[in-house]
């Protein structure tokens, strides 16, 4: 880890704009650094996570951040340079486009089945049924190409057509509709990858400018029971399979497992020195409210923890975003190696989240949105303030909003976020 810090400290390559640059970014770093190690920084560090914040703030569509790449690069750039947080806003891939290609199935976004200034809606259904965990655990990539890509991508149905992935046959290439659906698979890659040239080039501009990317885009980390239960079981079958077939879900979860711990310690080495070592991963399904703390000690956290114990040997460092409360999660938690992880909490009681993690983890968060979507520059900096006194207390702690900021946010509210951490939050 202390490797990895070291590295993105410096990154290889990058010819920043002028010396005060680096130096903005190299205290950032450190800043950040700093904080994950459970020491006193400078300062808090403040690094919200930005949505579709960045359209509202320049006066664009949602619409615009699916289709429009110059549109997507403005946006983050602006509001990155102008609003002056900790870390970059990166600007995303628009992903319009191809997923229209792909004849997407899962979502409905702003200009495809929502109106324009409308957030991303998720198409909940058992894309993958109750009787099919025995194909998935024998082998998921034939099952995700065969049967399950069917049922999520339009262009997808005559997959089902190919010969199984571990005996490929060569005679199911030349049916014309296989064919078709390869060529669209194809125009879609070229979609993307016609704009992430531009991305790239975009968002290495914001590192030169000295704001670091807190971005690792390898795809490690994550628990097992949400990528079973997001986009194939779905939440209705997954919380059945926990009383209907414990068993079978539990072997599917130690499948998923292994193969992911095996593709960090396979992928560690590609992962270049310079790259931010912070490696973000969503918790959907394990708040309080979802299942038992006997579930969560069951079916989420020994997986989950198997998984980060590998990305910590590899000098990563896990950071969990528990979406929901943890309240009762908070010893259990616990069981990770100090210093190593960050927690960054949503709904989560963060004076007693202090209490139990403050010695072992890195904590962030967690002004609410309704705070900022809804509330005053003065109530803001007042939460902010209380989270700098109580969990900012000693070092280990990061300013962030409790989830994405949206175009809902105010833009003042943000600004009084940013401004409390800066001039309050001083050590």
């Amino acid at each position: 880890m202390e490797r990895r810090l070291t590295a993105w400290l410096s990154p290889p390559g990058i010819d920043f704009i002028s010396s005060q640059a680096e130096a903005d970014y190299k205290s950032r770093v450190t800043r950040i650094s700093d904080a994950v190690r459970l020491r006193k920084p400078d300062r808090v560090p403040v690094i919200p996570r930005i949505y579709s914040f960045t359209a509202a703030y320049c006066g664009y569509s949602e619409k615009d951040m699916w289709y429009d790449v110059d549109k997507a690069i403005d946006a983050a750039t602006r509001c990155t340079l102008e609003l002056q947080f900790d870390v970059m806003i990166p600007a995303s891939i628009p992903m319009g486009r191809a997923n229209e290609i792909l004849e997407e199935k899962q979502r409905k976004w702003a200009g495809y089945g929502l109106p324009d200034d409308a957030g991303v809606q998720f198409i909940e259904d058992e894309y993958m049924k109750a009787d099919e965990y025995d194909a998935f655990i024998l082998d998921e990539s034939d099952f995700r190409w065969r049967t399950y890509l069917p049922r999520v991508w339009g262009i997808a149905g005559p997959f089902a057509k190919l010969s199984p992935l571990s005996t490929p046959g060569v005679a199911s290439f030349g049916l014309p509709d296989v064919q078709e659906a390869f060529q669209k698979l194809m125009k879609a890659g070229e979609e993307i990858q016609r704009w992430e040239g531009k991305i790239a080039a975009a968002n290495r501009k914001l590192i030169e400018a000295g704001f670091p990317d807190l971005r690792m885009a390898s795809g490690l980390g994550g628990a097992p029971f949400d990528r079973l239960g997001d986009n194939l079981r779905g939440q209705r079958g997954i919380v059945m399979d926990m009383y209907r077939q414990p068993d079978k879900l539990l072997e599917a979860l130690d499948v998923m497992t292994r193969k992911k711990v095996l593709q960090i310690h396979e992928s560690s080495d590609k992962v270049k020195l310079g790259t931010c070592p912070i490696v973000g991963q969503p918790l959907h399904k394990g708040a309080d409210s979802f299942m038992s703390d006997e579930q969560f000690r069951t079916f989420y956290w020994p997986q989950l923890r198997e998984i980060n114990m590998a990305l910590i040997e590899e000098g990563f460092i896990p950071q969990f975003r528990a979406q929901g409360g943890y309240n009762s999660r908070l010893e259990d938690i616990r069981d990770l190696p100090k210093g190593k992880v960050i927690w960054l909490f949503d709904m989560t009681d963060m004076q007693r989240a202090k209490e139990v993690l403050g010695d072992i983890a890195c904590i962030q968060g967690n002004v609410p949105l309704s705070l900022i979507n809804t509330g005053t520059p003065e109530e803001t900096a007042a939460y902010s303030r209380h989270l700098i006194d109580t969990v900012g207390k000693n070092g280990g702690f990061m300013l962030d909003a409790g989830g994405g900021i949206d175009n809902k946010g105010k833009v003042e509210n943000v600004r009084a976020m940013i401004q409390t951490a800066k001039e309050y939050g001083v050590y």
